[in-house]
């Protein structure tokens, strides 16, 4: 701010003292948006770059799935804000020649932000580890019954449920060859929701062994629901409590066999319905799946893909949910595609569930922002 005045040299006295005043009162004026303020106004700006960034990672790496090349995490360990605030002044004097002088008054306030942002490479043998390890069936219920849908969740995490499939072959690389035994799964998967919603199936834990039972209750109000799902999978229907293991090779009437999927597979499982541009299909960029007749295989048809999908287009999409450029192309989340977005949502929890615990190894990079 400037200010001219005019005043005898007798006057310093009262000008200094207007100046002092000036300046305490712009002092205290910037020191109301610091402290708390300034933890207000910064705050939810990090927060919604961090969950962005993080959300666009995971996507890239599902589309880089897509494209059988290699994925890579970053975590975000430290950021670090420096406010800084100065001030500067000045009072000026000239002469007018006529007995009076004009005296100028300058102040001048400076705030600025320095963040410093680390981040750290998720890797070593125990995020692998956690990335390949199939994730355990009691998380699978504790998600349940956190409010997940049963669907959703053994939809995308379960491999295999005693005789029953699905897609196998999906926990890897995109396959040229459609898997043609996921009906009966995705059947049982429409009990399940039932089930599990009418509180009718639950886990349970053995007293001695405290090993995970599956519970089927013989309720008269919805005993068409578990007749059909005993049948589906083989068990004893005169029985209601089910041991759980992973063993297929030697199915039993009171066992119920559950296969889930590693984080990794899970990726992978959802990486196969991603929208493919035609010149990638063409140019054998990806692997286009086909079934026995030869006609390309629609993944929406699958237990995953009914809940997943990775859309494309050749601009970017200005009704995205989370979008990514990926070789001349964008791929994104629709903002309207609720299923996808939860989903998603689930494969975010369940990676900070499994692979959260895991240490970042290796040097951080940390990068001072301007």
């Amino acid at each position: 701010m400037s200010r001219r005045i005019k005043a005898p040299l007798g006057s310093y006295k009262y000008i200094a003292g207007l100046f002092s005043a000036i300046f305490s009162l712009l002092i205290s004026g910037c020191n109301n948006s610091f402290g708390p303020d300034g933890l207000r106004g910064t705050h939810p700006l990090y927060n919604e770059a961090i969950v962005s960034t993080i959300n666009e990672q995971f996507v890239q790496n599902i589309v880089r799935l897509h494209y059988r090349d290699p994925t890579f995490f970053l975590d975000v360990s430290n950021v670090a804000a420096t406010l800084k605030l100065e001030f500067s002044g000045g009072l000026y004097q000239s002469s007018l020649g006529s007995g009076s002088d004009i005296l100028k008054l300058n102040a001048l306030s400076t705030y600025s932000t320095q963040p410093t942002i680390s981040y750290s490479p998720l890797q070593g043998e125990n995020f692998v580890k956690s990335m390949l390890s199939p994730i355990p069936v009691e998380a699978l219920f504790s998600l349940i019954a956190s409010g997940w849908n049963g669907g959703r969740v053994f939809g995308v995490c379960v491999e295999r449920v005693n005789g029953l499939e699905n897609a196998p072959s999906a926990s890897g690389p995109t396959p040229s060859l459609a898997p043609e035994k996921d009906q009966p799964f995705n059947r049982l998967m429409e009990l399940m929701v039932k089930a599990v919603d009418n509180k009718v199936v639950m886990l349970h834990a053995d007293p001695k062994t405290k090993e995970p039972m599956l519970g089927i209750s013989a309720s008269p109000d919805h005993s068409a629901v578990t007749s059909e799902i005993k049948q589906l999978l083989g068990l004893d229907e005169n029985i209601d409590i089910y041991r759980i293991n992973g063993e297929f090779t030697k199915p039993r009437p009171d066992t119920v066999s559950i296969r889930t999927r590693s984080l990794m597979s899970i990726m992978f499982y959802l990486s196969h319905h991603v929208d493919s541009p035609e010149l990638h299909k063409q140019e054998g960029l990806v692997t286009v799946t086909r079934d026995k007749h030869g006609t390309e295989f629609d993944w929406g048809k699958t237990a995953a893909g009914k809940s997943f999908h990775i859309l494309q287009s050749d601009t970017y999409p200005e009704k995205a949910f989370v979008a990514i450029p990926y070789r001349g192309y964008w791929f994104y989340l629709a903002d309207n595609d609720l299923e996808s977005k939860s989903t998603f949502m689930l494969l975010t929890q369940l990676f900070r569930l499994e692979a959260g615990a895991a240490k970042s190894v290796g040097p951080a990079l940390t990068i001072p922002l301007r």
